[in-house]
């Protein structure tokens, strides 16, 4: 097809990834209140890139303090991908969530599978209400 703005052909390479396509997927998994440790959500491919993260939540947590929930990697931090989103205030806690980019990671490379971690914190009175929230990593190979 020509190009509207040059009269001739823009060519911008082939879309392929290592698989032999690019395609976008989503891991999707769920986290509760008694997830405090680390809890596998599922596993990135070798070569993926994540593009995106959201967070739904069924209801906000009751927890005395502070209510948190990050996304990481397995042997790695436990935030590499969600740095303590508040799962405590209306706002956060319930519905669904883009987090902003402080919290968020800088998307990398994946050199071998990864498995995805979550984990849920709290500080201050136990909780005895709130999620569970689930985690939808959107991602590209």
């Amino acid at each position: 097809m020509p190009n509207r703005v040059t009269k001739g052909k823009a060519l911008v390479g082939s879309l392929r990834g290592p698989r032999g396509g690019l395609g976008q997927f989503a891991l999707v998994a769920t986290v509760a209140r008694t997830d405090t440790a680390a809890k596998a959500l599922g596993t990135l491919p070798k070569d993926a890139q994540v593009t995106g993260l959201t967070v739904w939540g069924a209801a906000a947590s009751n927890a005395g303090t502070s209510a948190n929930v990050s996304v990481g990697k397995a042997g790695g931090n436990g935030h590499e991908y969600l740095n303590a989103l508040d799962v405590k205030t209306a706002a956060t806690g319930a519905g669904q969530v883009t987090p902003n980019g402080g919290l968020l990671f800088a998307p990398t490379v994946a050199a071998s599978d990864i498995t995805v971690t979550a984990t849920y914190a709290e500080t201050g009175t136990a909780s005895t209400s709130g999620g569970p929230w689930t985690i939808i990593l959107e991602y590209v190979v």
